[in-house]
């Protein structure tokens, strides 16, 4: 039950474009709702898709009034990939911002599949999505840790885009990395899961507390360099959090100490409910 944490999508783009969205639909599905699962499969992701193709999707420079950072061309991409009827995008050409074009240029194949959350690489943090066993989809290191029953690995980062006309936004992702966590047979357990679950809900609480700092010194798109010490700063407390979260509780060896955390995160998390994940 250690926490393991990494640095993830530490990036600032300077983009003075608007995206240029495109679909081509080969096989027509109901649209899904707008709150439904769309799994994101990057370019590096060899897993086999079983299910209906559904068409292409486009996502490339298109003037000067928009942001088309990365992130928020993949939430456009997954917009409409609910029209659509698809609940699976992997992407397939991943063009970077360069001298002559400013925007992150995206193509992708979209999928009809049964079952989505099989497929998922990353989770952003929800409080309507809790981590299941199946979530941990990693090899467990027992040679490496012997004596842990399950591993979270999680964390957050930005990413920023400008453009000529207005200011951009600044846009921070609390993720939970399925290929990264693992657990051992004897650990499936609802006990073990929900000292796990709080690992995760850790992180999105310094993520928030990202967002609130960022917003109380006026950061956005314009500024967005200064942001990178303030993170760096509120992701080093949350190591040391997580790392005395494991040593109060004895990687939830101790249950009442494990329930005081539990209260103690649920009312962080109350807290900080205006900065939530999107």
């Amino acid at each position: 039950m250690i926490k393991r944490l990494i640095y993830i999508l530490v990036l600032i783009v300077v983009a003075a474009c608007a995206p240029k969205l495109k679909s081509t639909i080969t096989k027509t599905f109901p649209p899904l709702p707008k709150d439904a699962l769309v799994v994101v499969l990057d370019i590096a992701d060899v897993q086999s898709i079983e299910g209906d193709v559904v068409g292409v999707l486009e996502a490339n420079h298109g003037g000067l009034n928009g942001n088309c950072t990365y992130y928020q061309n993949i939430l456009n991409l997954k917009e409409l990939a609910r029209k659509a009827g698809a609940n699976l995008i992997k992407i397939t050409e991943h063009k970077l911002p360069g001298t002559t074009n400013t925007c992150h240029r995206l193509q992708a194949k979209i999928f009809s599949v049964k079952n989505a959350k099989k497929y998922e690489a990353k989770i952003n943090w929800s409080a309507d999505r809790k981590l299941t066993w199946d979530d941990f989809k990693g090899v467990p290191d027992t040679l490496n840790y012997p004596n842990t029953l399950a591993m979270t690995n999680s964390g957050f980062g930005y990413e920023s885009g400008v453009n000529m006309l207005k200011e951009g936004k600044v846009f921070i992702q609390s993720v939970f990395n399925t290929n990264k966590s693992w657990v051992v047979v004897e650990g499936r357990n609802d006990y073990v899961l929900r000292h796990e679950q709080i690992h995760f809900d850790i992180t999105e609480i310094y993520s928030r507390k990202l967002r609130k700092e960022l917003a109380d010194a006026n950061i956005t798109s314009k500024n967005a360099e200064k942001a990178k010490p303030i993170f760096n700063r509120i992701f080093s407390e949350m190591e040391l959090r997580q790392q005395r979260y494991d040593q109060e509780t004895q990687r939830g060896d101790k249950r009442e100490t494990q329930e005081h955390w539990e209260a103690v995160v649920k009312l962080e998390l109350a807290k900080y409910e205006f900065y939530k994940s999107n």
